[in-house]
């Protein structure tokens, strides 16, 4: 057994020797050199960097992996891919079909940065989000606070600002570049939102649900914007021809629109799941206000809505039911079913395990839907 060892050990039971366990940490290791036997200090000193060098790599290191979960990275994944399905699959697609001599206006660099734009205000959410909601997660998912614990509350918020900064710097160089202004106007308004999001917003009924819905839906419309914009000053590209929408544009708004609805679902939903830890928090949100009946009904008949809408995207691709089993097997598999689900638990669970399950599925339904979005784009490219 070390030096260190011993010291540790004996340190549990006496008083006089904490002293020593305090050195370790970083704070006395000069006195505690000279309570040590000369002919055995190097060995200690030795001991002693090494131990306190593997200590501050440890816990730099569990920093930085709890911040980064703070971010949910998961989610970020998830809205940089649907930018880029959009892209490929819908705006790149619908143009081939449109023109076999068109193609996309906006360089992989300058769409990444925009899809860099969302990432970062997505992220800048999620931090202040748990920021103010320390107290409520604590009741909620208590196991899911980090801020306060492995992450200061200062550095949290240095972070959310540096990212939300970053987020409107890059919009205004894209907007400067294409000579586009007023989409800068979204980050700084999504910014907005999301900062007076749980101070204020999330606790006031359906407000708060109302702003999620409404930042979850500018994804696909902030992938197509700058594109459509060069499309229509550079190709002169008609975005209502003959009194008809674009089916591009078209699209864009329909899964604008089915993130819009499934976001409130899936939010009326969380506040069901978290209906006490809000009680406590003092927040006005749906169950608590209109009761957990109302609740349940208004989110399965959102989520109703959406698989109805589903449905609309899969019939505009113009695949048959009938004939094409497998695309109408995924339809089901993806969409529907999960949307199903979601509408079984949501109205006739009582239970938090259950309302997380209808949670989740709700989120499935919105992959589903990136998936009909990809299953659209191939079968235009085969078409094409």
């Amino acid at each position: 057994m070390s030096i260190i060892d011993d010291i540790i050990m004996l340190s549990e039971n006496n008083d006089r020797l904490r002293y020593f366990r305090t050195a370790l940490r970083g704070r006395l290791t000069l006195n505690l050199f000279f309570h040590i036997n000369k002919s055995r200090g190097r060995k200690f000193t030795r001991e002693l960097s090494i131990f306190a060098l593997k200590d501050f790599n440890h816990s730099t290191l569990s920093t930085l992996i709890h911040t980064l979960k703070l971010t949910r990275p998961i989610n970020l994944a998830i809205v940089a891919l649907t930018m880029y399905v959009l892209r490929i699959f819908i705006i790149e697609a619908q143009l081939k079909a449109t023109c076999q001599d068109s193609h996309l206006q906006i360089s992989e660099l300058d769409f990444f940065l925009s899809v860099l734009v969302v990432v970062l205000l997505t992220a800048g959410g999620n931090i202040i989000n748990d920021y103010f909601d320390v107290k409520v997660d604590k009741i909620n998912k208590p196991e899911r606070v980090i801020i306060g614990k492995t992450v200061k509350r200062r550095v949290a918020m240095a972070l959310h600002q540096s990212f939300n900064i970053a987020a409107v710097a890059i919009s205004f160089y894209l907007c400067w570049k294409y000579k586009f202004w007023w989409p800068l106007a979204i980050p700084i308004l999504v910014a907005t939102l999301l900062w007076w999001y749980s101070p204020i917003f999330k606790k006031m009924s359906f407000v708060g649900n109302l702003v999620v819905a409404i930042c979850v839906s500018i994804v696909p419309i902030w992938a197509a914007i700058f594109e459509l914009h060069e499309q229509v000053v550079l190709n002169h590209l008609d975005l209502f021809l003959n009194g008809r929408i674009n089916s591009m544009l078209l699209w864009i708004l329909t899964y604008a629109g089915f993130a819009f609805l499934i976001s409130l679902s899936r939010e009326a939903i969380k506040d069901l799941e978290d209906l006490q830890g809000d009680k406590e928090g003092e927040y006005k949100t749906m169950p608590i206000i209109q009761g957990e009946t109302f609740t349940k009904h208004y989110a399965s008949l959102l989520m109703a809505l959406t698989v109805g809408l589903t449905i609309f995207l899969f019939y505009k691709t113009g695949l048959d039911w009938k004939t094409d089993t497998t695309a109408s097997l995924l339809l089901f598999l993806c969409t529907i079913l999960p949307g199903l689900v979601t509408i079984i638990f949501s109205s006739f669970s009582r239970r938090k395990k259950h309302y997380t399950i209808a949670s989740a599925s709700a989120k499935l339904t919105m992959a589903g839907g990136l998936a009909l979005c990809i299953l659209a784009g191939t079968y235009i490219w085969v078409c094409s």
